[in-house]
């Protein structure tokens, strides 16, 4: 017998799983790096948490990078839940099995993501949601970065940009060692600040690389620090159990920003130390020396297969860049000048 064939659907009255509320109704398109990235979203509040993603990375001049485009999907939940508390960055928790990773904000969100296909999708609550500033940088951009790090290499460093000597420094150090400090003293005395937390870089011949950075025009400095920069002022944010001032560069410092992927023809590996004398030193380091420093201080995973292409890269880069410890002394005056000085 014939199945009759239905002329009408037939929609069930509820929204179980909250699909029509959660329809992306808005997109936008970034390119972090040159890696084409599309957000859509079902509140076009969110969009404003992508610009602000958008201003952290670095640029490419044109499309011609080669990365695997992502793509990430944010729905804000219909109902409401508690007020954010202060501390919801401590209490964030990231979580991963095989190629997928999460973040949970616990009863105001969670995002689930596949590094293999860059696909992301996240769930907030209307509170997290109308703090752009948390979406963000606490979900947009961790999203973004892990994309990234398929392609680019990832150094924890501070650094600045000398054009016209194309020289890149990188500052590598353990917390409040004066990375940031020093980084923003080399801006007062016309370097280009690149970033204050990664350095990102990518192998596109043989010792030539190209650099970016995150986050780009941002520096935190430590309530102790601040009156040595009296020109800037931020909000307040923790920093592993520090209170820190973020800075807008982006204001203070427009035209010092180095917001465009570059290719230096001279990178320092400045490996910083604090010392009690009023003088500062250098002492050239050995590629073991330089290599297990630089391991110490980029992506962690318990794959080989996911760490190899970044450990080419800093391998390289290890063989390439001058690479040297700094003891810095006391005087800061002196300290400027034995940076400047380097070959």
């Amino acid at each position: 017998m014939e199945i009759p064939q239905p002329n009408l659907l037939l929609i069930p009255a509820e929204d179980f799983w909250s699909r029509q509320h959660n329809e992306q109704r808005y997109s936008t398109e970034l390119a972090p790096l040159g890696m084409s990235a599309t957000v859509s979203c079902n509140d076009e509040n969110i969009l404003a948490a992508v610009a602000l993603s958008e201003d952290r990375f670095s640029r490419a001049r044109s499309n011609k990078i080669g990365s695997q485009p992502c793509y990430i999907r944010i729905a804000v939940w219909e109902t409401q839940t508690a007020s954010l508390p202060n501390n919801l960055p401590e209490r964030l928790v990231y979580s991963s099995v095989g190629s997928s990773i999460s973040i949970s904000a616990g009863e105001w969100g969670h995002g689930f993501a596949d590094l293999h296909s860059r696909e992301a999708t996240i769930f907030i609550a209307p509170e997290l949601a109308a703090s752009s500033g948390l979406v963000s940088r606490y979900f947009v951009d961790h999203y973004l970065l892990n994309f990234l790090f398929a392609e680019w290499a990832m150094l924890h460093a501070s650094a600045v940009y000398n054009v016209e000597r194309k020289r890149l420094l990188l500052f590598i150090a353990p917390h409040n060692t004066g990375k940031s400090t020093t980084a923003l003293r080399l801006l007062r005395t016309g370097h280009t600040f690149l970033a204050d937390g990664m350095a990102l870089l990518r192998l596109v011949a043989s010792s030539k690389f190209i650099v970016g950075g995150y986050p780009t025009g941002e520096v935190k400095l430590r309530d102790d620090m601040l009156a040595d920069f009296p020109e800037y002022s931020g909000p307040t944010v923790s920093v592993r159990e520090q209170k820190k001032t973020v800075v807008n560069l982006h204001a203070a410092h427009p035209d010092q920003l180095a917001e465009e992927l570059f290719e230096p023809e001279q990178i320092h590996l400045v490996f910083m130390e604090r010392s009690s004398e009023p003088n500062s030193t250098t002492v050239p380091l050995a590629l073991e020396d330089t290599l297990k420093r630089l391991g110490q201080n980029t992506l962690f995973w318990d794959k080989a297969d996911r760490l190899e292409n970044n450990s080419n890269v800093l391998e390289q880069l290890a063989h390439s860049a001058q690479s040297q410890r700094l003891i810095m002394g006391t005087e800061i005056a002196a300290l400027i000048r034995t940076i400047e000085e380097f070959e």
